[in-house]
């Protein structure tokens, strides 16, 4: 009384082939969300460090506000001792120097911006971030180059982050 049918002995070798294919289309798909995902991770990683660089250095442009910026040249180095102080303008060129150092340090070069950060008059960049609705206000420009993005992306090319700062 318990006869099985000729269908009902278990799984084909067909059956176990399609499925693992199935299984591996998943897998594959999975594998390129992960990839993805780093590659995202990398820009908003990039884009948090301009964000917290440009700040620090509104916080600097604001502090020394006597000085025109547009005029100051990046320094080297902390070129002011306990014997000869700074002056406002010292002070200007050592913290430009050391906003595009630290820049340097962190952020890919790009090729068409080699300067990765710089300050600009805000109605000169006319952007999103810097609009110039004030007439002494600057902005300060970070471009980074984004790395590891297909050539068909639509986020192709470089970043740049936008600070308009009123000193």
């Amino acid at each position: 009384m318990n006869r099985r049918s000729s269908y009902s002995r278990g799984f084909t070798l067909i059956e176990v082939l399609i499925s693992m294919v199935i299984l591996a289309i998943g897998l594959l798909g999975l594998a390129a969300m992960q990839v993805i995902s780093l590659r995202d991770n990398q820009d908003v990683y990039y884009y948090q460090q301009a964000t917290l660089l440009a700040y620090e250095m509104q916080d600097r442009v604001r502090a020394n506000n006597t000085v025109n910026w547009l005029s100051v040249i990046a320094g080297t180095g902390d070129s002011c001792t306990q014997v000869i102080p700074c002056t406002a303008t010292d002070m200007a060129v050592n913290d430009y120097g050391y906003w595009k150092n630290n820049a340097k340090k962190i952020f890919p070069i790009s090729s068409t911006n080699p300067d990765v950060v710089s300050i600009k008059s805000s109605s000169s960049v006319n952007k999103a971030g810097c609009k110039g609705t004030y007439p002494s206000s600057l902005c300060l420009v970070t471009t980074w180059a984004r790395t590891n993005v297909k050539k068909t992306s639509a986020v192709l090319g470089d970043a740049t982050f936008y600070l308009e700062v009123t000193p």
